[in-house]
């Protein structure tokens, strides 16, 4: 073994080794209020292909955690650059003070496999059923069956990435507190 010496990080310290993640942002209906609920996820993935199969976390302290409790199904929109600030708003806002699919501008787009809509103006919109949920420490994870794919083949755009403190290589669009949203590109100074 050759002898490497690794340091003890704080996990806001590892995000400078530990990025990009990709953004989607989940769409839920939110049955109280009568309106769909956009909230933006860095913690999602693929988890199998056969089933074709993807999981997302939600946050216990998010308004959102408690539609994902009663959820069935969903859409992880995936927004493009055009997209960076709506998604930075949906992230850090709560939907017990706002109307955040109102207020970011976004249009409804019909779903083909699921009740729930996307966004028209995404990159695409994964229809997904949950099939399972679990507590994972302070967030809910679920994971769901992969319905389609809907994908707007006339965008160029690229898709969003939560980045760390380290920007070298990416173009950031949107910024508040430690958050900040990019595309892969020239880092501009941030």
């Amino acid at each position: 073994m050759v002898p490497v010496e690794f340091s003890d990080l704080r996990r806001q310290q590892f995000r400078r080794f530990f990025q990009p993640s990709r953004i989607v942002i989940g769409v839920f209906h939110d049955d109280s209020r009568e309106r769909l609920n956009p909230i933006t996820l860095c913690f999602d993935m693929y988890c199998s292909y056969k089933p074709t199969m993807m999981a997302f976390a939600i946050h216990r302290r998010a308004y959102s955690y408690s539609l994902l409790e009663s959820a069935t199904e969903c859409v992880l929109s995936v927004p493009g650059e055009q997209l960076a600030e709506q998604a930075m708003y949906c992230g850090t806002r709560s939907a017990t003070t706002v109307h955040k699919f109102e207020k970011c501008g976004f249009t409804p787009a019909r779903s083909k496999r699921v009740s729930v809509p996307g966004i028209a103006e995404a990159i695409a919109n994964v229809e997904l059923r949950i099939v399972n949920k679990q507590h994972t420490g302070d967030h809910l994870t679920a994971f769901g069956q992969v319905l389609r794919f809907g994908v707007n083949e006339r965008s160029a755009e690229c898709c969003l990435l939560s980045v760390g403190p380290n920007t070298a290589g990416y173009r950031v669009l949107a910024r508040q507190g430690i958050h900040r949203i990019a595309v892969i590109g020239d880092s501009a100074p941030d």
